[in-house]
């Protein structure tokens, strides 16, 4: 029997609409701080400390198994150029970075809505997601902007609890928000190595969504996950078969 579900974000239930502009404005930010402050910025060298810092973040994520929030990654940049920003520069680069997917928003993916009507009449859900330039507080009000917050009793994102997937500890806080039990619950993610695995190893089942057309680095040709599904509308089937499993 399943008690509670846990569930990704980002590529599982929103998809990365948006991102060029998100990426655009907020290199925007950077640029413009620098040239208040009175500092000489050469376009290319913002570029390529700009598009650097997702090197930066992965060597974090993977490797250290945390995620690296808008303001570090902002100093993380200013670095890179070797630009000493004023504390009130840097805090409002970093609001900047943080509320930008409230302005170009990511999108919906194909019947989540009913998916969640679905999983909530059955279960717990929590959410446990790893956050980048948006943090959790930022994620919560898009949610709720598109209808999806209530389904949800939990949230657990990386930037508040400390600890990224797939340490044990992010699915931990999940079940312990909800009370549910690790034999007795899955989680649903896009990645192989942070949300299968990370599924698997803290004892849930794992269902790998592979929904999403867009590509991205992460990607797996193999999985070791109890289920795959490749659209909402499949997690009935999903769900029926992982109970009795």
């Amino acid at each position: 029997m399943i008690t509670a579900v846990t569930i990704d974000f980002w590529n599982t239930l929103f998809d990365s609409a948006g991102g060029t502009l998100r990426n655009a404005a907020r290199r925007a930010a950077v640029h413009g701080e620098i040239i208040s402050a009175g500092f000489p910025c050469e376009e290319s060298r913002l570029d390529e400390a700009y598009q650097g810092i997702w090197g930066y973040f992965d060597e974090h994520w993977l490797n250290h198994q945390r995620t690296p929030d808008s303001e570090e990654m902002a100093r993380e940049i200013c670095r890179r150029i070797e630009v000493d920003l004023p504390e009130e520069a840097i805090g409002r680069i970093a609001d900047n970075f943080s509320r930008g997917v409230l302005e170009h928003p990511p999108g919906l993916l194909p019947g989540v809505p009913e998916g969640l009507a679905f999983l909530a009449g059955r279960a717990r859900l929590a959410l446990i997601s790893d956050t980048a330039f948006s943090p959790g507080g930022v994620l919560r009000e898009l949610m709720e902007q598109v209808g999806i917050a209530q389904y949800f009793d939990a949230y657990i994102f990386s930037n508040e609890t400390g600890v990224a997937k797939p340490h044990p500890a992010a699915f931990r806080a999940a079940l312990d928000a909800v009370g549910g039990e690790p034999g007795m619950a899955f989680h649903i993610g896009d990645i192989e190595r942070t949300d299968v695995v990370g599924a698997k190893q803290a004892g849930l089942k794992a269902v790998l969504y592979k929904g999403d057309d867009a590509p991205h680095k992460y990607a797996q040709d193999s999985t070791i996950a109890d289920a795959v599904m490749n659209h909402w509308s499949e997690i009935g089937r999903v769900f029926d078969r992982l109970s009795v499993s």
